[in-house]
């Protein structure tokens, strides 16, 4: 009987690591962030109690209008409301786009997802990407994703 129950339990455990279901959960999801939205609680719009709700207190490095959580790579502007107006995602994130995009994409392949952005900005070395209609703004380094920030779309 011992032996039964020990060929089951093994034959249980393969079974539920080879399932794609057993190999998603055994794998790390990326989170997905959406343009002009945000991701999970963290969106555009919510307030600074719903954004606390949900992260849990800022960082103590957090001041005026901006609401920082380094340890998950996440940060945002609030407006005179306490709404939030802009979202930035670090590299700490591990975080994808909706359309793909991810941290450490050449700026050639964020523009053939995005096509077309707004003028090129240059500053401290980082270059710049807007994308106003789709509510995403990209900062390159080293030709490389490593910010990325999500606004209101407009026109």
């Amino acid at each position: 009987m011992r032996r039964f129950f020990r060929v089951y339990l093994c034959a249980m455990i393969v079974l539920l690591l080879w399932t794609p279901a057993g190999r998603a959960s055994a794998q790390k999801t990326r989170q997905t962030i959406q343009e002009g939205v945000g991701w999970d609680h963290f969106i555009v719009g919510a307030n600074m109690n719903s954004l606390i709700d949900a992260l849990g207190f800022p960082d103590k490095s957090s001041y005026g209008r901006l609401m920082r959580w380094d340890k998950v790579g996440l940060n945002c502007l609030l407006n005179d409301k306490d709404e939030a107006i802009e979202l930035r995602f670090e590299k700490r994130f591990k975080g994808v786009t909706g359309s793909g995009v991810k941290f450490g994409m050449s700026a050639d392949k964020v523009r053939k997802i995005y096509g077309d952005a707004g003028p090129m900005e240059w500053r401290d070395g980082g270059m710049k990407l807007i994308w106003p209609s789709r509510g995403i703004l990209i900062w390159f380094h080293d030709n490389s994703v490593y910010q990325i920030v999500i606004f209101r779309p407009h026109t």
